[in-house]
C-alpha cells in the first residue's frame, strides 16, 4: 500500500501537468476587470494555459483605482510578470526609481521583485498583465544580467517609419523564464498586410493598440480591433492586414 501511495505521489504532477488547458491559437477580447484582487485592483482573465515554452500563462484585464496610498505588489519567485497599459496613467515603484508611464508603455518584471502601483490622476488606469512560468528551469541569473527588471515609456520611444508604416523597438534580450523575448509596436497602412503568410518557433501575442484588423491562422480569419488579442502558437502560419481606415498600430511580442 505504501508503494502505491508514492507511486501515486510521483505521477500526480505529472497527470496535473498533462491535464493543463493550452492556450488555442486565435482572437481574445479584453473584458471589463470586475473580481476585486487587491484593495485598488479589479480584474478579469482573458486566457490561461500551457503554452510551446511555459508551463503556465495568463493573461487578465486590469484596472487600477485611484488612490492616495500605493498598493505594494511582488511578483513569485517562479514567474515573470509583464505590465501593458492599456489606458490612463499608470505610476509604478521598482526598487528606488519610479516611473509614470501612459498608455502603451511596459513594465517586465522579473522573478521575486518587489513593486508598487498607484493611480493618482483620477481617471480610469487599465492595464493588462501577462504571467508566465518556463517549462525549463528558470535562470534567474541570466535575467539579471541582461539588465534586470525594465519599464519602457511610450513617449521616449522613437518611431521609425518605413514603407509600411512604422515600427518603435521595445526591447530583445534574454531573460529568467526566457531565452529570448522581442518586443516591438507596429504602425500599419491602410490597406495592406504587414508580410505574407509565416511561421517560426517562438510563440507570439499580437496586442491591438488602435484600428481595426484582421489575423490569417493557418486557413482561418480573424477580425480584431482596438483591445483585442491574437494568441500565436509555435510555428502556426499567420499574416495581419489593417482592416481599417487609416492607419493600424499593435503590440507584437516573440518568447522562447
Amino acid at each position: 500500500m505504501k508503494k502505491l501511495f508514492l507511486i501515486f505521489t510521483l505521477l500526480l504532477p505529472v497527470v496535473a501537468f498533462s491535464q493543463q488547458t493550452v492556450v488555442q491559437s486565435k482572437k481574445y477580447s479584453w473584458k471589463k476587470p470586475s473580481e476585486k484582487t487587491d484593495q485598488n485592483i479589479l480584474t478579469a482573465m482573458v486566457f490561461q494555459g500551457a503554452v510551446h515554452d511555459m508551463e503556465y500563462m495568463q493573461m487578465s484585464a486590469n484596472a487600477l483605482l485611484p488612490s492616495k496610498k500605493k498598493t505594494k505588489l511582488q511578483v513569485p519567485g517562479d514567474e515573470e510578470h509583464l505590465v501593458i497599459v492599456k489606458s490612463g496613467m499608470l505610476t509604478i515603484g521598482i526598487k528606488d526609481s519610479t516611473w509614470s508611464i501612459g498608455g502603451g508603455s511596459i513594465a517586465l518584471l522579473m522573478p521575486g521583485e518587489k513593486y508598487d502601483v498607484q493611480n493618482t490622476a483620477g481617471d480610469s488606469c487599465t492595464y493588462y498583465l501577462m504571467k508566465y512560468r518556463s517549462k525549463l528551469p528558470m535562470d534567474a541569473s541570466r535575467g539579471v544580467s541582461a539588465g534586470g527588471s525594465l519599464v519602457q515609456d511610450w513617449n521616449k520611444i522613437p518611431f521609425k517609419p518605413h514603407d509600411r508604416g512604422g515600427i518603435r523597438n521595445y526591447f530583445e534580450r534574454p531573460t529568467a523564464m526566457s531565452k529570448r523575448f522581442e518586443m516591438h509596436v507596429t504602425t500599419l497602412n491602410e490597406g495592406i498586410k504587414s508580410h505574407e503568410p509565416h511561421t517560426h518557433r517562438a510563440d507570439e501575442i499580437v496586442l491591438i493598440i488602435d484600428n481595426k484588423t484582421e489575423m490569417q491562422m493557418d486557413d482561418k480569419f480573424y477580425k480584431g480591433g482596438t483591445g483585442d488579442i491574437y494568441y500565436l502558437g509555435s510555428n502556426v502560419s499567420h499574416a495581419i492586414r489593417n482592416d481599417g481606415t487609416g492607419t493600424c498600430t499593435y503590440f507584437a511580442f516573440q518568447f522562447e
